[in-house]
């Protein structure tokens, strides 16, 4: 009988576990976001990684084929994307930041008192919060299922506000480093006043008391960690010197806009935001208790130096090989908090990046272009006026995405207003390295299939928020303002193909998936595991090959 009785205990517990039902899902959960991590680095530097990335690709489940599905991939759009399992057209962030009205609104400012940005002594005058984030996300559906007896939270802590308030949503709570102060701060939509734990890790870990840091290589003495072309090729680099055996001020009083930029692009930083990640940790769950915590940590600094350096730098690839020893010390100090069978990783990228056109053209590579932005837009606003007579028609462009001035279209009737953006298309689809141009419209009501780039491109489409006109460039092409470096806007592999791994020991585990998926399925298939409800506008299936019975 009582054989019987387990065996028919054994079959129910399998079955809730077949259909969605995880009786015992983690109580922490940490999602790694490594801004700007495309999928190739991890295929080219595996070989010499030895901790923590290393780690995680031999023990979890690993989807090697995982997609942005964005025409624009950036650190918002992506973020959000990741938190909400939705693409821009419906949690509304299409970029970092857009035109509305002809005025140029961040994605996270927020005009009200009620957000203020937290300083040291009051608020600064500016807010931030999440209210230009149509839905909900994950984060959100996890704190609504807090409990007196099971708190649930959700943090999500980055060197950026952006990705802070893209992944903690509206009822998460998120930080980010401070470009005043260097300290991490919030704002008041989240918080009355910074939490004691994070005031008292801001006292014990003050950047500003080391004065100045130095970046020192990884593997000094390797003979071939280093072995790449072009990772000391700086002829096209926004910054002609190593930032390598450096002595940098932590706080640069001489760059008032971000008195820390010098520092967000070191190894030191990536090492702040864990410490500032073990230190949330530490204060919301332990073996003790029954609280649990979703954590975001959003690691911005490889963006940083990528952005400036481009991909295949010296930079960028010791970066990467801190981040590894890094990552191992994150998880070893976090599994001392917390048993392992408590704990679930995830670690993922918002975005990839472009390589490095000119180089590319020396290697043979002759599409490879870089369209000067203020040219280009000189060049169509030409085209133009010879035929309406209307001067600077073009207000801007950002992204992929040309805004013409708004006061212009609101004074013609809707026939003149098609044939003026019409007639900008066609000067568009005049320029070099244009592969296509549709107007904002066209765009929205022509049908694609799933997985096209000409889908991906229309998932970022928000009306009111979109350009007038939105590009499509030839693959390594950028039109952008700066004369070198590089950047991450367009639907081609390179900055759209993410790593994808989750590891829960003991259930998802030691496995490769090779099917496509989206990144974007991660929010439904945490919010499965999560045992909450998946955020309300995603429609995305959960990641395959998770819940198979002969895999648990």
């Amino acid at each position: 009988m009582i054989w019987s009785r387990l065996l028919l205990i054994g079959i129910f517990l399998t079955h809730i576990t077949i259909f969605g039902y995880n009786y015992r899902p983690p109580r922490l959960t940490v999602v790694l976001v490594v801004d700007q991590f495309a999928h190739h680095y991890m295929n080219k530097l595996m070989p010499r990684l030895k901790h923590g990335l290393r780690y995680l690709t031999e023990n979890g489940v690993v989807y090697t084929n995982a997609h942005m599905p964005h025409g624009q991939p950036g650190t918002a759009t992506g973020h959000a994307g990741l938190n909400t399992g939705t693409c821009a057209k419906d949690h509304g962030f299409v970029s970092n930041s857009w035109y509305e009205n002809g005025k140029k609104v961040a994605c996270d400012d927020d005009f009200s008192v009620n957000a203020r940005v937290i300083a040291p002594k009051g608020t600064y005058d500016f807010g931030k919060s999440a209210q230009r984030l149509k839905v909900d996300g994950l984060s959100d559906q996890c704190v609504l299922q807090s409990e007196p007896r099971s708190p649930f939270v959700s943090y999500s802590i980055s060197g950026k506000s952006r990705s802070a308030i893209a992944t903690a949503s509206k009822l998460g709570k998120p930080l980010w480093i401070d470009s005043e102060t260097g300290l991490f701060t919030s704002s008041k939509a989240y918080f009355d006043e910074l939490p004691a734990w994070l005031q008292t890790f801001n006292e014990d870990n003050d950047i500003n008391s080391m004065g100045t840091i130095t970046w020192r290589r990884m593997y000094p003495q390797s003979p071939y960690a280093y072995n790449f072309f072009d990772i000391n090729n700086y002829d096209y680099a926004r910054i002609k010197h190593s930032i390598l055996n450096t002595v940098l001020p932590v706080r640069d009083e001489t760059h008032p806009k971000n008195y820390y930029h010098l520092f967000e692009r070191t190894p030191q930083a990536n090492k702040y935001i864990l410490d500032c990640a073990q230190a949330c940790i530490k204060t919301h769950v332990s073996r003790k208790t029954k609280d649990r915590l979703l954590l975001w940590v959003c690691l911005s600094p490889l963006d940083k130096v990528g952005h400036k350096y481009g991909p295949n730098s010296m930079e960028v690839i010791d970066m990467i090989y801190h981040l590894d020893k890094q990552i191992q010390r994150f998880m070893r100090q976090t599994l001392r908090i917390i048993g392992k069978h408590e704990l679930m990783f995830v670690l993922t990228a918002d975005h990839g990046i472009v390589p490095i056109p000119e180089l590319l053209r020396e290697k043979g590579l002759t599409q490879a272009e870089r369209i000067d932005r203020v040219d280009f837009i000189k060049s169509i606003n030409e085209l133009v006026e010879k035929k309406h007579s209307l001067k600077d028609v073009v207000l801007s462009y950002n992204g992929q995405e040309l805004t013409v001035r708004p006061t212009i279209l609101q004074k013609i009737s809707s026939q003149k207003r098609a044939e003026l953006l019409n007639d900008v298309k066609f000067a568009v689809l005049q320029q070099p390295g244009i592969k296509n141009a549709w107007t904002f419209d066209e765009l929205f009501n022509v049908p694609t299939h799933v997985n096209t780039l000409e889908d991906n491109i229309k998932n970022q489409l928000f009306k009111g928020r979109s350009g007038s006109l939105i590009i499509q460039t030839d693959p390594y092409t950028l039109i952008t303002h700066w004369p070198e470096g590089v950047n991450h806007k367009t639907p081609y592999d390179y900055d759209t193909h993410v790593p994808l791994i989750l590891f829960h020991p003991g259930k998802f585990e030691r496995r490769f998936v090779r099917k496509r998926v989206v990144a974007l399925q991660l929010a439904n298939t945490l919010a499965e595991i999560l045992n909450v409800p998946k955020p309300s506008v995603s429609t995305y299936e959960i990641l395959p090959d998770l819940f198979d019975p002969e895999y648990r």
